[in-house]
């Protein structure tokens, strides 16, 4: 599950990461970040707490603060909001995004629901394959729910689309892994062979007061160097 972060806290951190990023070894005390960042003390030791709650730091009382040094060769972290596109470029690769499909429609019962929204909830579905130096990586399914009249891209991500679409400001995603063999639908779209073993993805977008701004499924081919998914979890303290 992830959350988002305020827009002044994600600048701070931002910048506290610059700084781990010129010096690899310890990141300044609190007081001289603070000094550094032109943020206040508490301030800091919110956005330290952040970073070592998503792995970046190790923080030892009486000792410096370590960052995480295995970070930056870890690849895509599932743990965090990502966008395929900036995912693939940072990587060294050529990013392309094609949506396949885009439609209006309500949502009936059957074996092919991955959701939990009410039948007959109108929806937008859109599926979007991306693309790595031209070869197929991605593709997604996303179900956003329609309550307000919007015209809508279906290019942009799904975070701005629920809310558009619905007024929803997602603040948590829940997400779900299987491995499966990939049905015969979606490999026509991908170029592989019905069956493939895949990684299938399925996320539930919702807001703080758990109304649901999407629902999505996503499946990966096997990705090419620095592209592979990773977790980093806290161990001790």
């Amino acid at each position: 599950m992830t959350e988002k972060r305020s827009p002044d806290q994600d600048a701070l951190i931002d910048r506290i990461l610059h700084l781990w990023r010129a010096d690899a070894e310890t990141l300044p005390s609190e007081p001289r970040l603070a000094e550094l960042t032109g943020a206040s003390r508490n301030s800091v030791r919110e956005a330290l707490i952040r970073l070592e709650e998503r792995g970046y730091v190790h923080r030892t009382q009486g000792a410096r603060t370590s960052p995480n040094r295995r970070l930056p060769g870890i690849g895509r972290r599932i743990d965090e909001q990502f966008d395929h596109s900036l995912s693939i470029r940072s990587a060294g690769y050529e990013p392309t995004l094609e949506v396949v499909s885009a439609d209006r429609l309500a949502l009936t019962p059957g074996a092919h629901r991955y959701d939990d929204l009410p039948d007959g909830t109108e929806v937008l579905r859109t599926r979007k394959m991306w693309r790595v130096d031209g070869a197929p990586y991605a593709l997604a399914e996303d179900l956003v729910p329609l309550t307000r009249p919007a015209d809508l891209d279906p290019h942009r991500p799904v975070f701005d689309l629920a809310e558009e679409a619905n007024g929803i400001r997602v603040a948590w995603e829940t997400l779900w892994i299987d491995a499966i063999a990939l049905d015969a639908e979606r490999a026509g779209i991908l170029d592989a062979e019905p069956g493939t073993p895949v990684i299938e993805m399925t996320y539930c977008g919702y807001g703080a007061d758990d109304a649901i701004g999407y629902w999505s499924r996503e499946v990966q081919l096997p990705a090419p160097a620095g592209l592979r998914n990773a977790l980093i979890r806290r161990v001790r303290s």
